[in-house]
C-alpha cells in the first residue's frame, strides 16, 4: 500500500472515530430545524463536502436563498402592520388641522405611538430570543469541539499550540458571550428606545445618548475582537515554532542515534503525524464551517425582521409621518446592529479556529 493510501485510511479512521459525535450532533439539530434547506450529507459526506466545497455550494446557496424568501414571506405582516401605522400617521397628521386645540390634536398620535411600541417590543423580543438561542448553541458547540481539536493538534505534533492555545479559546470565548449579554446587546437597545424617545418627544432629546450607546457598542466589539485574536495569533506562533523545533530535533536524534531501526522508526513516525495534520485540518474546517451553519439561519432571521422595518420606513418616506418613519428607520438600524452583532462574533471565533489550523501547521513545515 503506497504511503498516500496509508495516510488517507489512518486519517479517515481519526475522523470517523465515536469521539467526534459530540459536536457532530450539531449539524443533526440543524439537519432538524432546517433541513429542507440543508443538503443531506452523513458524518463522512459532512468532512468530504467540507474538504471538497464545490461540489455542494450549489446546494447551499440555493439553500439560503430559499431560507431568506421564506423569512421574507413569513414576516411580511410586520410590513402590512407597520405601512398601516403609517398610513393612519399621515391621515391624523392631515386631519389636525381640523382641531383648534393643540392637546386634542396630539391624542391620536399618541395611541398610534402606543400600537407602534407594542409592535416593535414584539419584534425585539422575537430578534433576541434568535440571538440568544444562536449564541447559547454556538458557545456549546465551541465547548464540544475544542477539546477534541486540540488533542488532535496534540496527536499532529503540536503540545506546546494546543496547551497555549486552549485556556486563550476558552477565556476568548466566556468574555466574548458574556460581553454580548451584559454590554453590548444592552447598550444597543438602550440605542433604539433613546431613538424613539428622541423621535417622539420634541422637549426632550436623547438623540445623542442612542448615538453614544451605538458607538460605545461597536468600540467595544471591535476592540474585544482584535484583543482577543492578536493574543492568541501571538502566542500560537511561539509555541508553534517550539514544537516545530523539537519535532526537528527529536527525529534527528532518533535517526541518528538509534542503530539499524532508527530510520525506520522516523519514516514511521513522520506518517502518523502527516495524517493527523490531515485529519486535524479537517476537522477545524468542519468546525469553522459547522459553526457557520449554527449562526447563519438566525442571523438571517433578524437581519430580515430589519429588513422589514427598513422597506416600510423607505417606502412610506413620501407621504407617511415623520416621526413615526423616523422611529421605524431607528428601529430598523437596532436590530441591523444585533444580528451584525451575532455575526462579527461568529466570523471572529470563525477566524480564531482558522488561526489555529494555519498556525499549527507550522512544526510540520519545520520538520
Amino acid at each position: 500500500m503506497s504511503v498516500p493510501i496509508q495516510q488517507e485510511q489512518m486519517k479517515q479512521d481519526q475522523l470517523m472515530a465515536p469521539e467526534h459525535d459530540t459536536w457532530l450532533k450539531y449539524w443533526d439539530e440543524l439537519s432538524v430545524d432546517y433541513g429542507e434547506y440543508m443538503p443531506e450529507l452523513s458524518k463522512q459526506t459532512f468532512f468530504e463536502a467540507v474538504t471538497n466545497p464545490s461540489e455542494t455550494f450549489t446546494e447551499w446557496f440555493s439553500g439560503f436563498s430559499m431560507f431568506f424568501f421564506h423569512q421574507i414571506a413569513e414576516n411580511m405582516q410586520i410590513i402590512f402592520w407597520l405601512l398601516l401605522f403609517l398610513v393612519i400617521g399621515s391621515i391624523l397628521q392631515i386631519l389636525h388641522q381640523s382641531f383648534s386645540h393643540q392637546a386634542a390634536a396630539e391624542v391620536s398620535p399618541l395611541v398610534l405611538t402606543g400600537l407602534l411600541l407594542m409592535t416593535v417590543i414584539k419584534s425585539i423580543q422575537k430578534c433576541l430570543e434568535y440571538f440568544y438561542d444562536a449564541l447559547h448553541m454556538m458557545g456549546d458547540f465551541l465547548y464540544a469541539l475544542l477539546p477534541l481539536y486540540m488533542a488532535s493538534i496534540t496527536f499532529s505534533g503540536g503540545p506546546a499550540s494546543s496547551a497555549v492555545s486552549y485556556p486563550i479559546m476558552l477565556a476568548m470565548i466566556h468574555f466574548s458571550m458574556l460581553l454580548l449579554k451584559t454590554v453590548i446587546i444592552p447598550l444597543f437597545i438602550l440605542a433604539i428606545f433613546f431613538d424613539l424617545a428622541n423621535t417622539f418627544s420634541s422637549s426632550f432629546n436623547t438623540g445623542k445618548f442612542a448615538a453614544f450607546c451605538r458607538q460605545l457598542g461597536l468600540w467595544i466589539l471591535g476592540l474585544s475582537a482584535v484583543i482577543s485574536t492578536t493574543i492568541l495569533s501571538v502566542q500560537t506562533v511561539t509555541a508553534s515554532v517550539a514544537d516545530g523545533v523539537a519535532a526537528k530535533s527529536l527525529k534527528t536524534m532518533v535517526g541518528t542515534f538509534i542503530p539499524f531501526v532508527g530510520k525506520v522508526v522516523s519514516d514511521t513516525a513522520d506518517l502518523l503525524l502527516a495524517s493527523s495534520v490531515l485529519a486535524k485540518n479537517a476537522i477545524g474546517l468542519a468546525g469553522a464551517c459547522l459553526l457557520l451553519m449554527i449562526v447563519l439561519f438566525p442571523a438571517i432571521k433578524i437581519l430580515v425582521i430589519a429588513l422589514m422595518y427598513r422597506l416600510s420606513a423607505v417606502v412610506m418616506e413620501p407621504v407617511g409621518h415623520p416621526s413615526l418613519i423616523q422611529a421605524v428607520d431607528a428601529v430598523s438600524k437596532g436590530l441591523f446592529h444585533i444580528g451584525a452583532a451575532l455575526l462579527f462574533i461568529c466570523c471572529n471565533f470563525f477566524l480564531a479556529i482558522i488561526i489555529l489550523l494555519f498556525v499549527s501547521n507550522i512544526p510540520l513545515m519545520i520538520r
